[in-house]
């Protein structure tokens, strides 16, 4: 999630902080960028202001840091420009504000403001889904309700996230590793919501497509739960393996740490078990 998080708010704030120094900026194209259409005519063009006075007022929006006051600031601004394309971007910033400070509620709130004006917002799309995927649990009423939007934002996300207009201060690099993480963290959404579905042949997938974009820089807590999804699947062979890789990337003391040490003892035991069974 911490990987995500970097993303998202790299790109709130290069979108955001691109579009202020512009105005206007031109779109550019980056092939290469993981999963992205090539297909200048599928592409998404950046958001602009209609108006001086509109472009102004979302320059001094923009700069806003305090995510209390970027959240008021971009409610007046969607209030007094009804119209403007630019009222997702505002709500987006808002979004990774408050995801920077570790508040899964109000992500949520701003990632859904986000989505009300840009129903393709991906990185707004991964947001919410991430809060409601991580965030339900299995005694909430609304649990199906909150992972079946989970996985259809992630899903919907997959689809847009190559509609991304790079922000015009980011280099192809750091936009292309950006959406990267991007898809990666779409991909660790579905594996969650199907680890909490008990479809653990789904989030074998789909915790393998996360890991795959940046293996060394895979959370502790994927590899644990791609190892636990390997053991109740009945590949123990691989659990094994995996729950080595939890330990490597995370903490000594550490609550990860520690529930992987527990998994690593129950796999030791249920390989001896097994020896002493065909043993006989």
């Amino acid at each position: 999630m911490a990987k995500f998080s970097a993303a998202v708010f790299l790109l709130s704030a290069g979108m955001g902080l691109g579009m202020a120094q512009s105005g206007a900026p031109a779109r550019t194209e980056y092939p290469d960028a993981p999963e992205a259409k090539n297909s200048a005519a599928s592409a998404k063009r950046s958001p602009r202001p209609k108006t001086q006075a509109e472009c102004d007022a979302y320059k001094l929006t923009v700069s806003l840091t305090d995510p209390a006051k970027l959240e008021l600031a971009a409610t007046e601004f969607a209030q007094r420009f009804p119209e403007s394309e630019l009222r997702s971007i505002l709500f987006q910033q808002a979004m990774g504000l408050y995801q920077q400070a570790q508040n899964p509620a109000k992500t949520l709130e701003m990632a859904r403001a986000a989505l009300k004006y840009d129903p393709n917002n991906s990185v707004a799309l991964v947001a919410a889904a991430q809060v409601l995927a991580e965030r339900t649990h299995d005694n909430d009423l609304d649990r199906d309700d909150r992972l079946a939007e989970a996985k259809a934002d992630a899903l919907r996300a997959l689809q847009t996230a190559g509609d991304i207009p790079p922000p015009t201060n980011m280099t192809q690099e750091q936009f292309a590793s950006a959406v990267a993480k991007l898809h990666g963290a779409a991909h660790e959404v579905l594996a969650t919501v199907a680890f909490k579905k008990l479809d653990y042949q789904t989030a074998i997938k789909e915790y393998e497509l996360a890991t795959s974009v940046d293996k060394e820089h895979t959370d502790a807590v994927v590899w644990l739960r791609l190892s636990v999804a390997h053991d109740k699947s009945g590949d123990y062979t691989a659990a094994e393996a995996v729950v080595k890789k939890a330990i490597a990337a995370s903490q000594p003391g550490t609550p990860v740490r520690q529930l992987a040490e527990q998994e690593e003892s129950h796999l030791a035991k249920v390989a001896s078990d097994a020896a002493k069974s065909s043993g006989k």
